[in-house]
């Protein structure tokens, strides 16, 4: 995936909203006897239980009436997670305003094209934020 300053779409739109905090993955396996892990939105990475990660809430338009009386005007989809690898990376690229296509572009190959491309100099890289432990990124 290429940076550009658009992303296309072909008509199956959805949008997210997150807050950009760590989280912890905790969540209890069901059924007991098994546990389930989450991918990685960007780089396909597994977040296990007690690792950190972002929470991509997702929608979409209601595809017909029945959807639109149970839930209303947006249909929520299942929530993405972004891994601590890819965390900074990602908050980094949004606070930029640089459109990221969630799920089709790995954070990691798209922070070193932006870096190439809109780098001053050969060999430049950009300084990626950290979590601090109040819920910020610095």
């Amino acid at each position: 995936m290429t940076i550009s300053c658009a992303i296309e779409w072909d008509g199956k739109a959805w949008w997210w909203s997150t807050d950009m905090r760590l989280l912890s993955y905790d969540m209890r396996p069901h059924p007991p006897s098994r546990f389930r892990a989450k991918q990685c939105c960007s780089c396909g990475d597994l977040v296990l239980r007690s690792a950190k990660y972002i929470q991509v809430e997702r929608w979409r338009d209601c595809a017909n009436e029945i959807e639109e009386r149970i839930c209303g005007d947006e249909v929520p989809l299942a929530s993405w997670f972004v891994c601590e690898s890819c965390a900074p990376i990602f908050v980094k690229l949004h606070d930029m305003n640089v459109d990221v296509d969630l799920g089709n572009c790995n954070f990691h190959d798209l922070l070193g094209e932006f870096e190439a491309l809109y780098g001053p100099s050969v060999g430049f890289k950009l300084k990626l934020p950290t979590y601090q432990s109040g819920g910020i990124w610095v």
